[in-house]
């Protein structure tokens, strides 16, 4: 071996296959010194008194096989451990290596004097795991550095649009809270879930350029008042798109007006063009709109919104999307806060649904 090792622990109850690795660690002056045990009483001795730099154990020891101690010792993960067999199958391997060795070794003349070999390769590769694992823990930490600096971002974000229009905040949240819900009843991942959540509170930010006006005109909008109100896609975008994030938060809200079928804005993407999470976002956005108060008209109600989602799920609105957010609300009593519509106000639903999806 090309190092010196300074500990080895052999954890081995057959004398015979003690004094044979011995005698292959002496006869290649490796180690410094070789601590015995030939117990799992002794090798928790052994390893409480002085942790050493690799244990080689045998599988079965007269109290117990080493497979046990490996799933659940505090010590486990501190040091690499060679499993050492009598007899070599896939299923012993996988045993030895799923509780936590490093590697396993059949028993026989040959594998007793090619152990410093095994043993310096063992290492090489314990070590190469460990930069790994810092490696790993370096990339978790700067990414939840990274997510802090965006959540104080969109914390500022939102705190801007609540100065402006309380109204379009509320929406934003409540909307959110669904898209939320019916990406988790879809079965996407967490991140992904996350990302919809960011995306989902900022969705309409670049409203904050819209005259104040405008957002609360208790009337019809006009042609141009509309095209303005349009334009809040884009701003949303060219507010997020500099943003470093996991997720593709300024695409998510460019995309929340698209359609299925291509009639929606700004671009006219369709179907698989557009990405699930502005899909997601495009049913719950609609879903809110439609039953929530607006300036300009009071509330549908959930079964006028629901009722829009189902009549056009698969043209304008993702199937996947439209049918967990119906289950939501249908089988497993979802709701929006319960101020966010007032349930004592009626219109004609169809006649005030075209109308609201026009503006």
């Amino acid at each position: 071996m090309q190092n010196k090792l300074e500990v080895i622990l052999l954890v081995e109850d057959e004398p015979g296959h003690v004094e044979a690795i011995l005698r292959a660690l002496k006869g290649a002056g490796a180690v410094r010194e070789v601590r015995l045990a030939g117990s799992l009483r002794e090798y928790h001795e052994a390893v409480t008194t002085k942790s050493p730099d690799i244990v080689l154990m045998d599988m079965n020891l007269p109290d117990g096989r080493a497979v046990e101690i490996l799933t659940s010792p505090p010590e486990n993960g501190a040091f690499p451990v060679l499993i050492m067999t009598s007899y070599g199958n896939e299923r012993i391997a996988v045993e030895a290596m799923k509780a936590g060795a490093l590697d396993y070794i059949v028993k026989s003349p040959d594998a007793f004097a090619a152990m410093p070999r095994t043993i310096e390769r063992a290492l090489r590769e314990w070590h190469l795991l460990q930069e790994r694992k810092r490696g790993e823990e370096t990339i978790r930490h700067s990414l939840d550095k990274l997510r802090r600096a965006i959540q104080t971002t969109i914390q500022v974000l939102v705190l801007a649009v609540e100065t402006k229009d309380p109204y379009t905040a509320g929406h934003q949240r409540r909307m959110t809270n669904l898209a939320r819900a019916m990406a988790t009843e879809m079965g996407l991942p967490p991140e992904q879930i996350e990302g919809i959540r960011m995306a989902g509170i900022v969705h309409d930010i670049g409203k904050i350029s819209l005259p104040a006006e405008i957002l609360s005109k208790p009337s019809k909008l006009t042609e141009i008042e509309y095209s303005l109100v349009k334009a809040h896609v884009k701003g949303s975008y060219d507010i997020l798109k500099d943003v470093e994030s996991p997720w593709p938060l300024a695409e998510i809200v460019y995309q929340h007006h698209e359609r299925m079928d291509g009639s929606g804005y700004p671009r006219g993407l369709k179907g698989a063009e557009i990405l699930i999470e502005g899909r997601i976002l495009a049913v719950a956005d609609v879903v809110e709109a439609i039953a929530s108060y607006r300036p300009y008209r009071p509330a549908l109600g959930i079964d006028a919104a629901l009722g829009e989602i189902a009549a056009h799920k698969g043209t304008l609105y993702d199937p996947g999307a439209v049918d967990a957010c119906l289950k939501l609300f249908r089988e497993k009593n979802f709701g929006f806060e319960a101020d966010a519509y007032p349930i004592d106000r009626k219109l004609n639903a169809r006649e005030d649904t075209a109308k609201l999806l026009k503006s």
